[in-house]
């Protein structure tokens, strides 16, 4: 499916209708540029699995995974410094993908081989400086 929104609210309110349908051990990889939305629309996701608006996600570009408290554990983690797999090893990627949570995961594409085949794509292209093209794959809203 494709989208496009105009706005990060706008941006937001889509994250959060995705949120309100996942489950656990549902798992979303991020795709797109640096500032094409990932991060505004993980903050709709959070939203729309029950955190508090008080406790709105941060890009964990520097932590590399924050978890937060909604109606699941979120696992919000930023591939974003991963240079290789054995990073990817090192910070225990498995034990959150086929955790009790849900996994948001941007820059996905660095851990392409390591993701469950059921992965939920989403896929941000900036069209104008507000402007972004949405496109998710292996999710119905």
């Amino acid at each position: 499916m494709e989208y496009f929104t105009k706005s990060s609210e706008e941006t937001i309110a889509l994250g959060k209708k995705i949120g309100e349908v996942l489950k656990p051990i549902d798992v979303i990889g991020f795709y797109g540029e640096l500032g094409s939305g990932k991060t505004t629309m993980i903050k709709g996701i959070a939203i729309g699995l029950g955190v508090n608006e008080e406790n709105l996600v941060k890009s964990p570009s520097f932590i590399m995974i924050n978890e937060y408290k909604g109606r699941y554990p979120i696992y919000h983690i930023d591939l974003y410094r991963i240079k290789n797999t054995e990073e990817i090893l090192s910070i225990g990627l498995d034990d959150y993908l086929y955790g009790d949570g849900v996994c948001l995961i941007e820059w996905a594409e660095k851990a392409e081989g390591d993701l469950p085949e059921n992965l939920i794509k989403v896929e941000l292209e900036v069209v104008k400086p507000e402007e972004r093209k949405i496109t998710i794959s292996g999710l119905s809203l």
